[in-house]
């Protein structure tokens, strides 16, 4: 079974069972600051489990693409992806734990042994035991399995409990479903939420070094499989990169280096989500990991010994996702990866200099100073790990790839802790035109809610030096007359030159002036405002111009739905 035709199966017996498709979310998770991308279907459902009524419905059904980097160093292998697409079924505020364990459970195998035609002899299901963690044996999924027929395993925390994503949140214990030795699906059953170890909480019944877990009184189930995966065990291939699409796309690269071109399309995938979420290259957190994707794709692109398409890989791969997804224009990501490439190449020359200096002022240096200089590089210079590795083996100097590795787990660690500052109302950075294009950006705000009506607020938002983004709730495409009238009164106000003030005011007293906030975006009890004329005011942390005066000529470049209900506009200012 095609992968094309098992996504359309699988929302369609899930649909039939009762549940509602939801659409897919933005690869920016909107209510979890403490992941950088959406990694899991669940994601943007995660407040659904603590608070049921939040829902459109008790049953959700979805198909999610994903980023996940935690295994990126397996990536080329038979079976792991930067990118990759989740099937998942999703369930709130239930009651009774073996209740939604048997629907679940039972609608699973259904879809496993019915619709797709797997018999019990080629599955095998495992399910919780508990290895001295504290958390009891999940008797009620293996009584449920046995029942169907099904054979069952053990296996403890590490291999069956599951979450949260985050620090904190929904998770609980797991059953996973092998086909022929393949894990194919996993079902959490979210009966407890994980609380961050307090010196108040250390030691109570139910608490570990790890965290807190708290019983639900309202439980859920949160199920995901990997498209990819399923299909090509369904196919009876060992191997993603055996199934459509991804056998056709390594035909771009190398066949006599199949790990590296399988990589090549790997991160050239994800790179088409990312851009495609609004996100450009940088030195910190997300568009880091986009730097990073980038970068090794045109290292490995230069080992090839034949050349590489780039245009023609872009827009065959691209042109396959956007019958399902809202993928950007071929030129927005060629253009993202030939400026990123680009500059790539004269950081090369520097860090090739730069050795050159480091390793004649330092005779016989130790391992540890190697690999020190070999992250340095890594870090610095955005040397892909394998080449500052191999360089330095070439010199006769050894690379600890344990203290690397320790190296660049500290490094991710100072990342993820900075997040929610460095990235503080969406701002890439805090450059002269990046500052401009924020207050455009309130502008914008403004505009859309004066011609789309005043039930518009943002959704979402990404401000670079090289443009704006702007997320916001409606429910069709903007008419070229609409788009028109809009950018001519942001012109108009910029023309006007109106002042930009700021004020700190308790956060209930704004809201009653009629300040707009961010959906989903929590505030502290004081809050920074900031008004531009009588034309817009906002709670926001800054920074911005003086005057409109200062931002130029103010255009829209283009529009585009951005998820479900959600409107995406990308802008620009011209000086």
């Amino acid at each position: 079974m095609e992968i094309i035709e098992l996504r359309r199966r699988f929302l369609e017996f899930f649909e039939q069972k009762g549940y509602q498709k939801v659409g897919p979310s933005s690869l920016i998770p909107q209510n979890d600051a403490s992941v950088l991308f959406t990694t899991a279907g669940m994601q943007q459902f995660k407040d659904f489990y603590s608070s049921p009524d939040l829902s459109p419905s008790p049953k959700l059904t979805t198909v999610q693409p994903v980023i996940r980097t935690s295994d990126i160093s397996e990536v080329g292998d038979d079976t792991h992806l930067t990118s990759f697409e989740m099937l998942g079924n999703f369930r709130f505020g239930e009651k009774d734990s073996f209740e939604m364990k048997k629907i679940a459970i039972t609608e699973a195998w259904e879809f496993i042994n019915n619709t797709l035609g797997v018999p019990a002899s080629r599955v095998y299901a495992t399910v919780f035991k508990d290895d001295g963690w504290g958390v009891s044996d999940d008797e009620e999924s293996e009584k449920i399995w046995r029942e169907l027929g099904v054979e069952v395993k053990k296996a403890g925390k590490e291999d069956n409990f599951w979450g949260p994503t985050g620090e904190e949140g929904p998770c609980g214990p797991t059953t996973e479903i092998y086909i022929d030795g393949v894990e194919v699906w996993n079902l959490v059953f979210n009966q407890y939420y994980k609380k961050v170890t307090t010196a108040e909480t250390a030691g109570i019944a139910g608490s570990t070094e790890a965290g807190e877990y708290v019983a639900l009184t309202q439980q859920g189930l949160d199920t995901g499989s990997g498209l990819e995966r399923l299909a090509a065990t369904l196919q009876g291939k060992k191997s993603v990169w055996e199934i459509e699409p991804f056998a056709t796309w390594v035909h771009y690269t190398d066949p006599t280096m199949p790990r590296q071109s399988r990589i090549i399309i790997d991160h050239l995938r994800a790179i088409i989500f990312i851009v495609s979420a609004g996100i450009l290259p940088g030195n910190k957190g997300r568009e880091y990991i986009l730097r990073r994707l980038i970068r090794k794709a045109v290292f490995l692109v230069d080992q090839l010994s034949v050349s590489f398409a780039w245009d023609d890989a872009i827009k065959h791969m691209s042109a396959y996702y956007r019958d399902f997804y809202q993928i950007c224009d071929d030129e927005e990501t060629l253009d993202v990866i030939f400026n990123e490439k680009a500059q790539f190449e004269k950081n090369i020359i520097k860090a090739k200099h730069y050795l050159e200096k480091w390793l004649q002022q330092n005779v016989s240096p130790s391992s540890e100073e190697i690999t020190k200089l070999a992250f340095y590089m890594y870090e610095s210079f955005g040397f892909p790990k394998e080449l500052v590795i191999e360089h330095l083996s070439s010199l006769s100097y050894t690379v600890d790839n344990e203290y690397f590795s320790n190296l660049f787990l500290e490094h991710q660690k100072i990342s993820r802790s900075g997040m929610e500052g460095q990235f503080k109302g969406g701002l890439v950075d805090h450059s002269e035109q990046t500052i401009k294009h924020h207050t455009a950006h309130h502008l914008l705000l403004a505009a859309l809610r004066q011609v789309l009506g005043k039930n518009v607020v943002q959704k979402g938002s990404n401000v670079s030096s090289e443009r704006l983004r702007i997320d916001f709730n409606f429910d069709r495409k903007l008419t070229e007359e609409e788009l028109k009238e809009i950018e001519e009164i942001v012109n108009q106000k910029i023309k006007e030159d109106l002042p930009v003030e700021h004020k700190e005011m308790p956060k209930e007293e704004a809201l009653s002036l009629g300040a707009q906030a961010e959906f989903g975006a929590k505030y502290g009890d004081v809050v920074s405002v900031y008004s531009i004329g009588d034309f817009s005011l906002e709670l926001c942390g800054g920074p911005h111009v003086d005057r409109t005066g200062q931002l130029g000529r103010f255009e829209i470049l283009k529009e585009e739905a951005s998820s479900q209900g959600v409107r995406r506009i990308k802008a620009k200012l011209y000086n």
